[in-house]
C-alpha cells in the first residue's frame, strides 16, 4: 500500500521515526507522561503538515493515506512502534480545524473516516486479504498463501522466480503488519462502529464465515488480528472462550481450504490460547 517514495508518506515516516526515536532515548524513564507529551509533539507535526495543504482537499486525503501507509512502513522495521503511531494519528485528528476537508469529511471526521476505511477496506476487515500477494500468479479464488513455481520456471528464469518470492515475503510482512494494526485499532478503540455494531460484533462477524473458506494465510490473519485485541475487547474469559471455539471449528472442521499436517499437529485448543495471548 502507498509508495515510500512519495513526498507526502515520506514527511509522515519521518515524523513517526522522530517520535519513536525520542520514545526508545528516554525508554529510561519510560511513563504514561513522557509517551503523552511524545504524542502531543508527532501529533502537532501532523496537524501542521495536513494544514499546510487544506487549499486542496484531493491533497488532504492523499496525506492521510500516505500517513496511514507510513505507519506500515514504519512497523516493518519497528513493529513494537505501532500503538505509538495510531495514538498519534488519532491524537492529532481530534485537533484538525474544520476548515481541513476531504472525501470523508472535515477536520476529526475526515480523518478517522480514512481510519475507518483503511481498516475495513485496506485491511479486509477480520478477514485480511493475504492471498491476494505478487506471488506470479493470476488473481482468483486459488489459495496464494504461498508462492508456487514450475520446474520449468526455476530451470530457465531463475532471477524472475527469486525476485517473485521476495515480493511475496514483503508483501506478506505488510500484510501481516496490516492485520495486527487492525488489532490494536480494534484494542484502542479508534474505529468507529459500522452501522450501530460495537466493535465486539464486528469481530463475532468476522467469524460467522458462513460458506466462506479461509487459505492458510487467511486463518495466520485472523489469529494475528485477535492476538492484538482479544484482551483488550473481552471484559470476561466466556468472550474469549467463544472466539477460540469458533477458530477451533474452522481449523478442524470445513472452514479452512488448507490441510493440516500430521507432523505439527499440536494441541488446537493450547495452539489458539497462546495465539490469543
Amino acid at each position: 500500500m502507498g509508495d515510500p517514495n512519495h513526498p507526502f508518506q515520506r514527511e509522515a515516516f519521518t515524523i513517526f521515526q522522530a517520535a519513536w526515536l525520542s520514545l526508545m532515548q528516554d525508554q529510561h524513564q519510560s511513563s504514561p507522561t513522557v509517551t503523552d507529551e511524545i504524542v502531543e509533539q508527532a501529533s502537532d507535526k501532523l496537524v501542521a503538515a495536513t494544514v499546510a495543504k487544506k487549499a486542496d482537499s484531493h491533497h488532504v486525503g492523499v496525506f492521510f493515506y500516505s500517513t496511514l501507509s507510513a505507519i506500515v512502513d514504519h512497523a516493518t522495521q519497528s513493529p513494537a512502534s505501532l500503538d505509538l503511531m495510531l495514538q498519534d494519528y488519532v491524537h492529532a485528528a481530534n485537533k484538525l480545524p474544520a476548515e481541513v476537508s476531504s472525501d470523508y469529511g472535515q477536520g476529526m471526521q475526515g480523518a478517522m473516516g480514512e481510519l475507518n476505511w483503511w481498516i475495513i477496506d485496506e485491511a479486509g476487515g477480520l478477514n485480511p486479504p493475504l492471498k491476494n500477494f505478487a506471488t506470479g500468479e493470476k488473481l482468483s479464488a486459488e489459495d496464494h498463501s504461498n508462492p508456487q513455481f514450475q520446474e520449468r520456471q526455476v530451470k530457465e528464469r531463475l532471477n524472475g522466480v527469486l525476485d517473485r518470492a521476495q515480493e511475496w515475503r514483503q508483501q506478506r510482512v505488510r500484510c501481516t503488519l496490516m492485520s495486527a494494526a487492525m488489532g490494536r485499532c480494534y484494542a484502542l478503540n479508534f474505529p468507529k462502529a459500522s452501522e450501530g455494531r460495537s466493535v465486539i460484533a464486528l469481530v463475532n462477524s468476522g467469524l460467522n464465515l458462513g460458506e466462506q473458506r479461509w487459505s492458510e494465510a487467511q486463518f495466520v490473519g485472523a489469529a494475528i488480528v485477535l492476538r492484538a485485541c482479544a484482551k483488550s475487547l473481552a471484559a470476561d474469559t466466556s468472550q474469549i472462550s467463544e472466539w477460540i471455539q469458533k477458530l477451533e471449528a474452522l481449523l478442524w472442521g470445513y472452514g479452512v481450504s488448507f490441510a493440516i499436517k500430521s507432523q505439527s499437529e499440536v494441541s488446537s485448543k493450547t495452539a489458539i490460547l497462546g495465539a490469543l495471548g
